[in-house]
């Protein structure tokens, strides 16, 4: 088999697989490590493929599947920043970061991205549109119900849901609960779907209001023995030195900035990163508040014309830290890199 042929046969791969490692195509094409270490570094050279991760954990993606480049991502938080974000990390004392104090830096964070990836984001749509006109509507109904299963799964996951991607689907698809699991993950991951179906059918995202905030939390926290409304007591946050308003006028005063905030920024790429943010740094919430958010930039995301993500694509650990980081030091970098990490694995598997 020459390099024409292997190369073939990655591409193709990749189109349906999304990755691939130097191991898998080894094994795909049957050709010696060294042999496919050269192929990868032409493909890389002839801009076919590009890198994601580092050593051992690198992987290769097609170019043609990505909106926001390696070089876009890794701009945003650069080796140095991320030493000194995995530094921060390692103390097992960090300092106390009261709302009080830090509540304006957070409304006033960094939601904004380089020209060169807005306007990347800006083509977004029109390559959406391209790609749907080479899908069968079988296959765009497959996507379709991809998302709902990736998203249902990756959301309650982050929240400690210890069903399995497998026995989402099944309660998805088939409405089979799984053995020894609660009542509450079925429930939490059902509210998940119900969520989505509801912001799918909903398009009056583009301006954000209470209501509609609100509507949300409860679609989320049916059944889950959840207050719905603005809480009035002080909650912690597992893991976190941050320390949440505790004034229920305080809280929704903040929360009406935080609509305000959103509503003027420039583009839905921004907002419903903030969206993301805020809406969980506040806590306004008894329960709910990251399932809340993580959907409300969703929602803003398909009122605008684009993809919603589900981060089924980012570690829960690296979810975590980057909302801890933002709670914590109102550094929004490392989240920003995460969400164009999902908006290319949303472009790659989820039109429909």
């Amino acid at each position: 088999m020459d390099f024409n042929e292997r190369k073939q046969k990655i591409i193709a791969y990749l189109k349906i697989y999304g990755t691939v490692s130097s191991s898998e195509a080894q094994a795909l094409t049957n050709a010696h490590r060294n042999t496919i270490s050269s192929d990868l570094k032409k493909l890389i050279e002839e801009k076919v493929v590009n890198t994601i991760g580092n050593g051992k954990g690198t992987k290769y993606q097609l170019l043609e599947n990505l909106i926001f480049s390696n070089e876009n991502i890794t701009s945003l938080f650069p080796n140095k920043e991320r030493r000194k974000f995995e530094q921060y990390f390692k103390s097992s004392n960090r300092k106390k970061s009261f709302f009080n104090i830090t509540a304006e830096s957070a409304l006033n964070a960094d939601f904004t991205y380089s020209q060169q990836i807005e306007e990347r984001f800006l083509s977004l749509k029109e390559r959406i549109t391209e790609k749907r006109r080479t899908l069968s509507e079988v296959e765009r109904k497959r996507r379709k119900e991809k998302l709902v299963i990736d998203l249902s799964w990756a959301s309650s996951n982050i929240e400690g849901n210890t069903y399995s991607i497998l026995e989402t689907e099944a309660l998805i698809k088939f409405n089979e609960t799984a053995k020894g699991k609660s009542f509450k993950e079925a429930q939490m991951i059902l509210n998940h779907k119900a969520a989505i179906d509801y912001i799918r059918e909903e398009p009056e995202f583009k301006k954000l209001d209470k209501q509609k905030v609100l509507a949300l939390h409860q679609l989320l926290t049916k059944n889950l023995d959840v207050n719905t409304g603005f809480r009035d007591h002080l909650v912690a946050i597992s893991n976190s030195s941050f320390i949440p308003c505790d004034n229920k006028f305080q809280i929704i005063s903040f929360f009406d900035n935080i609509l305000t905030k959103i509503n003027l920024l420039k583009n839905s790429l921004e907002q419903a990163l903030a969206a993301n943010l805020l809406i969980a740094y506040l806590q306004p919430f008894s329960d709910g508040n990251k399932r809340t958010s993580r959907m409300l930039g969703n929602a803003i995301l398909l009122s605008t014309g684009y993809l919603p993500i589900s981060f089924s694509h980012t570690p829960k650990e690296d979810y975590i830290k980057a909302m801890l980081y933002f709670y914590e030091k109102q550094d929004s970098a490392y989240f920003k890199q995460l969400f164009l990490n999902e908006l290319n694995s949303s472009f790659r598997e989820y039109i429909g």
